[in-house]
């Protein structure tokens, strides 16, 4: 897949890719909500979710989808998305839903085209597997992301509690109708 914005070059993930993907996972979600979160929190976070194997699981499951965003000078990755369909949040209203449950791209990437490509693939997937709706959780102090979604067609639905290893937190449900 190509996208003019940018030229960002994506490819789907394959299980030789997980753990590269584990690595960057991990720092992507470190840097974008380590310093506003405890330190002891994050490491418990990051420990549980973010293994190889994990992720291994993520790119191997038949109900999901794991993209990535290949830097312009060679493979390297700059930023990735996950999804799977038949998942439902609070006040998701679609009938056939898919949700995009992680879209990072690395800071040096932000605001070039890297997040564009990753959504548009999300939406492409959704559409191709016959979802009627695309929805995401993002977390409410996180106005970069819910500015990005917004512009990508999402509204709020809803709300839910996202654990950070011990501290509960509340996240925005978006969705964005697929017809």
């Amino acid at each position: 897949m190509t996208n003019t914005v940018q030229t960002t070059r994506l490819r789907r993930a394959t299980s030789a890719d997980a753990g590269s993907l584990a690595e960057l996972a991990a720092r992507l979600f470190e840097d974008t909500f380590g310093p506003d979160n405890d330190p002891e929190d994050m490491r418990s976070y990051l420990a549980g979710s973010f293994s190889e194997e994990k992720q291994r699981g993520e790119i191997e499951d038949p109900a999901g989808a794991v993209f990535l965003a290949l830097g312009p000078a060679d493979q390297t990755i700059i930023g990735y998305a996950a999804m799977r369909r038949g998942t439902r949040g609070d006040g998701v209203n679609g009938e056939r839903p898919a949700e995009v449950n992680r879209i990072y791209a690395d800071r040096a990437w932000h605001g070039r085209g890297v997040g564009v490509a990753l959504m548009t693939a999300c939406v492409e997937q959704a559409r191709a597997w016959g979802c009627d709706a695309l929805w995401l959780a993002v977390w409410e102090r996180n106005p970069r992301a819910i500015a990005f979604y917004e512009k990508s067609g999402f509204r709020k639905v809803g709300r839910q509690t996202f654990l950070l290893g011990q501290d509960v937190q509340h996240d925005d449900v978006m969705e964005r109708s697929l017809s």
